[in-house]
């Protein structure tokens, strides 16, 4: 692979004559990757670490504080030709060295300035202690002995049998939880009420020691086993967006020769966590409800969330990066991915001729844009998601840190950017190129966000329903003696769907009739002689007439009919046969099937701009959730305004799977947690003949507003956002 290597450089007499050497406590340790040799350079005394490679190794090894900088140069030239560092090289290993406070040296004033990065280094190092506000970190106890005293115990936990343990408590745990997955993640929404904080903090203090503690043993026992290494210095509290939780520095596991060691330490502290979640998950899954299961439950989340969206990401720079970086065998992969891409920028864009190239072995030329590019994505999202966490609970703190972060992210690298194109040297023959193209390319972008109108849609869950629909009750108490079996099609001249008999009724008809019969023989024998008697028992008979009739209508009302046209539906009606059933109680449905309407759930966000920007008659495109293959067009029939808090149907819930948020107390899973606009949606017969749809099918309809440019969506999407968390 050639690479361009400039040999001189235009500061070198700036440090030619220097006479430096390595601090007497410095340590060398030897690694392998990727088939090279590496040594990384250790102080003990101030956890520094530096890696080089053999020439640049050979070159310091040469550094005994008597020979100049010049004279181990040509040492290096004549030893090893070709691959000696060049003059550029030498500068940047003695600045990284000088920054890493390993090398000892009295510097002229010209060469201090030059490695003025250590003492800007220092000084934004002591600044972050007030800055970062969100991962402040403030060493408290320098652990060593202890891990050293217990390491004879807790150093079997990482030992091969160890594992297979760990593996077998994995696949109880999960056993327990078989089953139970609704209950569990049902309760998640619960975790962070006022209520429940004390707990949910003390479990994650609690594992995050125990966390610590993994990588800390971790550390001494491979340490152990490579005969070197392995030191645990410091151990104390980390402010994580203003939470207290404990932190060990375990970096002296970065000189260990094996990979394989170096990632266990990485991942000793999510090793413990998971076991701490698998104990959890037992006790939960087998205690009632109360202290201990709450405590249970509230560490089986922390161990799960923190591991999932922090230490075991590799995209964040916690366990997960340090374990990839050290299988793929790429160290200081996150610099180097950023520093590749700034490479590739300067040499294509700019036409830089001689960029130093950070790519020392083929795989790295994917590996390191790839990661670029996700972790700066992953980065800006996990921490716009904290600064709103915050913000829901400290609205003015969390104010303060979005202005902190658009400082951060926009402000400061665009005036260190304009900086770089006015004064730096390295553009110093292709500066009107640089300038140019990147004022190009600004240009473009604000064209494409504030000036070219891209497509706005919007989507929403839908369920298929009958447009015709009747629910079918009982309208008289009685046993069941007859039905009619579900899929049929009826009318409401058809026979009766139920039928039900009521001894009790017909006993009181049969009554009735009676003295019916006796009041009427009565009357006719009153006419002869006596009118006011026979007056009287005609109002009688009257009485007694209407009193069969109303009985008559709740006999006739055991026969239930169809209320409309349509196919019942009553998938449980043959476990009725012979049973009491009461007026009001239901017993199927009878819809049409064969014609339907789509019902979309639109929240507060779309809701509103379907009304006014679509309306209708507006077109609209469905897709049928489990079948991707198939696509219906549809028209709005109506926008019903918002207000509604009951789903159509439980299907578009959180616990059916849906994407609406229902009320956790509410059994049916239909009460949703905010009001909602119902859109209903027909689909034209042809369709509907050419496809079969089935009702209570699942659906996503996407809805086509008007192409507006993305610096105004961007905007609309970010003010709803904010009034809908803080309700401004």
């Amino acid at each position: 692979m050639a690479v361009e290597r400039p040999t001189f450089h235009e500061s070198w007499y700036r440090v030619a004559e220097l006479r430096p050497r390595l601090r007497s406590a410095v340590q060398t340790y030897r690694q392998f990757f990727r088939g090279r040799t590496w040594h990384v350079l250790q102080d003990p005394s101030n956890n520094q670490h530096f890696r080089l490679d053999e020439a640049g190794y050979h070159f310091v090894a040469l550094l005994d504080g008597r020979r100049t900088v010049r004279e181990v140069w040509w040492l290096c030239n004549d030893d090893l030709g070709d691959r000696a560092p060049t003059q550029g090289e030498v500068i940047n290993v003695l600045g990284q060295l000088y920054t890493s406070n390993l090398l000892h040296s009295d510097l002229p004033a010209d060469a201090a300035g030059m490695f003025e990065n250590y003492r800007k280094r220092v000084r934004r190092q002591i600044g972050g202690y007030f800055t970062n506000l969100l991962f402040m970190r403030i060493p408290l106890w320098d652990p060593d002995r202890f891990l050293e005293r217990w390491l004879k115990l807790f150093g079997l936990a990482f030992t091969r049998w160890a594992f297979v343990l760990w593996a077998a408590l994995l696949v109880v745990a999960g056993g327990q939880l078989v089953g139970r997955g609704e209950e569990l993640f049902s309760r998640v929404s619960g975790v962070l009420d006022p209520g429940n904080l004390f707990l949910l903090y003390l479990s994650f203090a609690g594992i995050k020691a125990l966390h610590e503690m993994g990588h800390g043993f971790a550390s001494k026992q491979f340490g152990r086993v490579e005969g070197s290494g392995g030191e645990v210095h410091t151990m104390g509290i980390m402010l994580l967006v203003f939470t207290p939780v404990p932190y060990v520095d375990a970096s002296s596991s970065w000189a260990f020769r094996s990979k394989w060691h170096r990632a266990i330490v990485g991942a000793a502290g999510m090793y413990v966590e998971l076991a701490v979640a698998a104990v959890a998950a037992i006790v939960w899954a087998n205690t009632s409800p109360g202290l201990l299961n709450a405590l249970a439950y509230n560490m089986i989340f922390v161990a799960s969330v923190s591991t999932l969206l922090f230490n075991g990401n590799p995209l964040l720079r916690f366990d997960g990066y340090y374990i990839l970086s050290d299988l793929l065998e790429i160290p200081n992969l996150s610099k180097r991915s950023r520093d590749y891409l700034y490479s590739l920028v300067k040499k294509y864009v700019y036409g830089v001729k001689h960029t130093p190239t950070v790519i020392r072995s083929p795989g790295e030329r994917w590996w390191l844009p790839v990661y670029g590019v996700a972790s700066t994505i992953y980065r800006v999202i996990i921490f716009a998601g904290i600064i709103l966490f915050v913000a829901d609970k400290f609205f003015f703190i969390g104010a303060m840190f979005a202005i902190a972060a658009v400082i951060s992210w926009v402000f400061i690298p665009t005036g260190k950017f304009i900086r770089y194109l006015s004064s730096s040297n390295e553009l110093h023959r292709v500066r009107p190129r640089a300038v140019s193209t990147s004022l190009a390319f600004f240009a473009l972008v604000f064209a494409l966000i504030g000036a070219v109108r891209w497509p706005d849609r919007a989507r929403a869950e839908g369920v298929v329903e009958p447009r015709n629909i009747a629910l079918v009750y009982a309208e008289s108490d009685g046993f069941v003696e007859t039905f009619v079996e579900s899929g049929g099609r009826v009318t409401p001249q058809s026979p009766p769907l139920v039928t039900a008999r009521n001894p009790e009724l017909e006993a009181e008809r049969a009554y009735l009739l009676a003295e019916r019969e006796l009041t009427l023989i009565r009357r006719n024998e009153a006419d002869v002689g006596e009118i006011a008697l026979a007056q009287s028992l005609t109002e009688r008979l009257v009485a007694l007439d209407e009193q069969l009739t109303r009985l008559d209508d709740r006999l006739d009302a055991l026969r239930v009919r169809a209320p409309i046209e349509g196919t019942w539906n009553a998938p449980a009606v043959e476990r009725l046969e012979g049973v009491y059933v009461r007026r009001g109680d239901r017993v199927g449905m009878v819809a049409d099937i064969d014609d339907l309407i789509v019902r979309a759930i639109a929240d507060q966000k779309i809701g509103p701009r379907i009304e006014s920007e679509i309306g209708e008659q507006g077109e609209v495109e469905i897709r049928v959730k489990g079948r991707p293959d198939l696509e219906l067009s549809g028209t709005i029939a109506r926008v019903l305004p918002a207000g509604y808090q009951r789903l159509p149907s439980a299907a578009l819930g959180y616990f059916a799977g849906g994407s609406t948020q229902v009320a956790v107390d509410d059994e049916t899973g239909t009460k949703t947690v905010e009001p909602f606009f119902e859109v209903q949606i027909e689909v034209s017969p042809s369709q509907l003949s050419q496809v079969q749809l089935l009702s209570g099918e699942r659906v996503v309809v996407r809805f086509e507003m008007p192409a507006r440019p993305l610096a105004h969506q961007w905007w609309r999407a970010l003010r709803q956002l904010v009034q809908r968390r803080f309700q401004i």
